[in-house]
């Protein structure tokens, strides 16, 4: 059984809040120069992660899916459903 559009709606919201709570967690570390000095590239993993799941957020939000799939701004989602559609 496929998730009907209020259930994608609950998954959204929880990327959506997923993605506020990570991002969160790498601006506290952020303001830290010793870890941002040691671990600065993991740090930019963290903030990736947290684009990632706001874009998915996004696109199960959407009334229409393909103009917020055209409006995505990571090219990374956007290969990823370009690819599976080919």
């Amino acid at each position: 059984m496929l998730p009907d559009r209020a259930q994608l709606q609950v998954i959204a919201f929880e990327l959506a809040a997923l993605a506020i709570d990570i991002e969160a967690i790498g601006e506290e570390l952020c303001a830290n120069p010793v870890v941002v000095s040691a671990h600065g590239t993991l740090l930019q993993s963290i903030d990736q992660i947290g684009q990632r799941q706001r874009a998915l957020a996004e696109l199960l939000f959407a009334e229409k899916f393909d103009h917020a799939l055209a409006d995505c701004r990571l090219d990374r989602i956007t290969q990823l459903f370009a690819e599976r559609l080919d």
